[in-house]
């Protein structure tokens, strides 16, 4: 959201007058991701969560006065398949006159249409903070995505990215800094990997290529064409033939161009030495400072540190409540406008109870 909260509060009374919102609708989703009933017992605090959100944000002046627009909520819990705790995804959003059903309904596929007001509420869901649903780096053992940082306050909260508050019980963040020594790691794992993958390929190249293959290939070919032209089938034959012999000679010019050039023609290997001795170049404090995507040695070109995107990971380390999995512990609250509902929805994250969002996460057991 371009607009600043200070901006646009400034700006309310020269917002023109504008029509109300058309109507409401309530949908929430009538099972889990993992197709328990919404309302079953394992689940209900999250589902009275949700409940709590939804009626909150039907409360708020600012979403009732929006541009003339019929708003949906839908929400649905996520299926308890991985500890530590069971998700949540929450959506408010907006739908044109186009889109409009009936009295209080909207067309089917209406979601196929991007929204222009929406609120996006993400629960007990880490990877949900980062700006892309991808992330930067990731193997079997390691993800990491690059970090999001504050650019506003709203009601003394930090406001990241420009439309999204981080949430928890006591105010602690749920990403922690990528280590400089997990990131070399990391990359040493990803070269080792590619550089496997490369001889098995070269490997396969070379027994696909071997004169015996070759020699079955052709033949297969040429007597398939000498059942319906044989003559064609011998200048075909020939062709091949011949196109074999050049192949022949280039995978000897450049196994003796290996030769001569001996670890010039690995340059994966080159790579995995150029981040070992960087590696041994850097100290205990420079392995345990935050890592930045590009800058493990391997580029050529030097820039300052801070032109490199800081890395970030979910904590390990937060303090889950695994005996109560169901209850809300970390909310993501995305706020975005776009067009004539960029600066209505600024107002509407200006005026978010954000006391009581905090109190859904801070509910007891």
């Amino acid at each position: 959201m371009k607009a600043a909260v200070a901006l646009a509060a400034a700006l309310v009374g020269a917002v023109p007058a504008r029509a109300a919102i058309d109507c409401w609708m309530d949908a929430p989703h009538p099972q889990t991701a993992d197709r328990l009933p919404s309302m079953h017992a394992s689940v209900a605090p999250l589902q009275q969560a949700l409940q709590r959100l939804n009626a909150q944000l039907h409360r708020q002046t600012a979403l009732q006065a929006l541009p003339s627009s019929r708003l949906r909520s839908s929400w649905q819990i996520a299926g308890q398949w991985a500890l530590p705790a069971r998700g949540a995804h929450f959506l408010l959003r907006d739908h044109r006159e186009s889109m409009w059903l009936g009295r209080c309904d909207v067309v089917k596929g209406a979601d196929r249409l991007p929204p222009r007001a929406s609120i996006v509420v993400q629960v007990n869901q880490p990877e949900a903070f980062f700006a892309t649903a991808v992330p930067e780096l990731r193997d079997e053992q390691f993800s990491a995505w690059r970090e999001v940082f504050p650019t506003a306050q709203v009601q003394g909260r930090p406001l990241y990215g420009g439309h999204m508050l981080v949430i928890t019980a006591d105010g602690r963040l749920p990403w922690v800094p990528v280590t400089t020594a997990d990131y070399l790691d990391f990359t040493e794992r990803d070269l080792m990997r590619r550089h496997v993958e490369a001889r098995a390929a070269l490997a396969s190249q070379q027994v696909a290529m071997a004169p015996a293959a070759r020699e079955a290939d052709i033949q297969r070919v040429v007597e398939g064409m000498r059942r319906v032209d044989p003559a064609q089938a011998l200048r075909l034959e020939q062709e091949l033939r011949a196109s074999l012999a050049a192949e022949a000679r280039a995978i000897e010019s450049a196994a003796a161009r290996r030769g001569s050039r001996g670890l010039d023609d690995d340059p994966i290997g080159r790579q995995l030495d150029k981040l070992r001795a960087y590696r041994k170049r850097l100290g205990a404090a420079a392995l345990a400072a935050q890592a930045r995507l590009g800058l493990n040695g391997l580029r050529d070109d030097a820039h300052p540190a801070e032109r490199y995107p800081a890395l970030v990971r979910p904590d390990p380390d937060y303090p889950w409540d695994r005996l109560h999995p169901s209850r809300p512990q970390m909310l993501m609250v995305s706020v975005r406008g776009t067009g004539e509902f960029e600066l209505p929805m600024a107002e509407v994250l200006g005026q978010l109870d954000i006391v009581a969002l905090e109190a859904l996460v801070r509910q007891q057991p």
